[in-house]
């Protein structure tokens, strides 16, 4: 009985304690709880537009909240490892992003390519699709900060000299920027490394590009060695910085007329009129990549699938860049088996027990809502099965990804499923014994870049001319060996995990 008694001594101290330590009184932080759980619950996320409510409410009952003031002032640290603390301590914890929560947008600097294959794209003779790309992205970015930069980028880097509201307005960005450096060939290591250099700021980039390998003298270089030194480049700049550094690549095609320079005549231009594709490579450090997929400020911004001339992205980006809410739902025709959801699950249902295979057909099907809105990589390798790494004891196979659909969730389930967008079919033959699956979708580089890749540009009349770049597939390849070091080559966007019991 005396142990008794102090086991709930000790507890009402240390509830004292935390009482005193957060300053909350129990209303208030009951209410401020509940926000937490309807703007964070689900997503994992507090954006610029949650942390606003958050701390709207919290000045508002500013008495009842004093350890979150510091000399009258939101002490943003103080509320943010509130948060942190809240949802690390629930039954099941859950590790927050917080996304452009202080407000300062990102400087913005965009990095022209003015090579002497480039100026061909924005002329008088072609459709516009180039320029009008350009223009529509700077655009859409969130106004804010003064602080965005212009640079024109070649044989170096030099900043544009009219400033970026002059860019915005000009008519024509590549007369404009006569002169500027040595157009003859792109330094690419000396760009990219500019691009890697800002890790730790603030900074979004914006690069526009042919990506066509070039250096000082190519003339009569054999094309394997250029292949050669372009992946070692990569290779030597994304050796270190790629942990902390995430870079989309756009696939976009223009009209293209004038002057094209091949490898092998890099000085002697050959005319040509039709398409050409370029590319426009975004960076910037993980958590403003992720500012950029999910804040709502940066909702046009990432649209890039909206942009005249889209074709194709593909996101370079750390392991489990990404974290989307994902439940199992109990009802929907095509579950088959028994299982029900072991208790203590209030955000999600992740854990499943009395697990046994479906008396009829033999096998287990189980269906899981998952929300795959806000990521920067194509809905068509989002939504291939092929694209998944499934581990588990048993052999287990996504038979089908599909957009939910009105009748597919019911109302008992909404609370779990959230802001879900597809449905993941899973099967099992056999259902043996207790253990998790594991479910990754790997960051693989897809098809579209070896498709998009030419070993030889010499022929401007091939068949694949208008939709192929010199030596594409091995700076890109450089730049995933990079990464993939990093993460022991088994790179990953997200991962989700299931735990079955019998």
């Amino acid at each position: 009985m005396m142990r008794e008694r102090r086991l709930w001594a000790a507890l009402f101290c240390l509830l004292v304690f935390v009482g005193l330590l957060t300053g909350c009184s129990g209303k208030e932080e009951r209410t401020l709880n509940r926000m937490l759980v309807e703007l964070a619950g689900s997503d994992a996320t507090v954006d610029a537009s949650d942390w606003k409510q958050l701390t709207d409410y919290v000045d508002a009952h500013k008495k009842h909240f004093k350890s979150f003031y510091d000399d009258g002032k939101l002490d943003s640290q103080a509320l943010r490892q509130y948060v942190e603390n809240f949802f690390g301590h629930r039954r099941e914890p859950i590790e927050v992003s917080f996304v452009g929560i202080e407000g300062e947008q990102p400087v913005v600097s965009l990095y022209l390519e003015r090579s002497g294959s480039m100026t061909a794209y924005d002329t008088r003779d072609g459709d516009g699709s180039f320029k009008a790309a350009i223009m529509q992205l700077l655009n859409s970015l969130p106004q804010g900060s003064e602080e965005n930069k212009i640079y024109v980028v070649n044989s170096e880097i030099n900043a544009y000299p009219e400033g970026f509201a002059r860019f915005l307005s000009d008519k024509d960005i590549f007369e404009s920027t006569k002169g500027i450096g040595d157009a003859s060939y792109t330094d690419f290591a000396a760009i990219f490394r500019q691009l890697l250099g800002s890790a730790t700021a603030n900074e979004i980039s914006i690069l526009v590009t042919d990506m066509i390998y070039s250096t000082r003298d190519m003339a009569g270089v054999n094309p394997e060695k250029t292949f050669a030194e372009a992946q070692s480049m990569t290779n030597a700049v994304f050796r270190e910085q790629v942990e902390d550094r995430s870079m989309l690549f756009v696939k976009m095609n223009a009209s293209y007329n004038g002057f094209y320079y091949p490898y092998n005549s890099p000085k002697g231009g050959v005319g040509y009129n039709g398409r050409r594709p370029y590319y426009i490579v975004v960076t910037g450090s993980n958590d403003n990549m992720k500012r950029v997929s999910g804040d709502a400020d940066y909702a046009q911004f990432r649209k890039f699938d909206e942009l005249r001339g889209f074709e194709h992205m593909y996101l370079y980006a750390a392991d489990d860049i990404y974290s989307p809410h994902y439940t199992l739902l109990l009802t929907h025709p095509d579950i088959r088996g028994r299982f029900h959801p072991k208790r203590g699950q209030s955000e999600r249902i992740t854990k499943i027990e009395g697990v046994g295979e479906d008396r009829d057909s033999g096998d287990l099907r189980l269906v899981m809502a998952v929300d795959l809105s806000g990521m920067l990589i194509d809905d068509d390798y989002l939504t291939n099965p092929d694209n998944y790494l499934v581990s588990a004891d048993d052999k287990v196979k996504i038979d089908e990804i599909k957009p939910i659909g009105k009748t597919d969730v019911s109302a008992a389930e909404k609370k779990y499923v959230g802001n879900a967008t597809h449905l993941f079919v899973l099967s099992l033959d056999k259902f043996s014994h207790r253990q998790k699956i594991d479910i990754r979708l790997q960051n693989r580089l897809p098809e579209w870049v070896e498709q998009s890749s030419s070993d030889n540009d010499a022929d401007t009349g091939a068949p694949n001319f208008a939709t192929t770049t010199f030596g594409l597939k091995y700076l890109m390849q450089g730049i995933y060996d990079s990464y993939g070091r990093k993460s022991h080559g088994n790179q990953a966007y997200f991962e989700m995990e299931l735990e079955l019991n019998k």
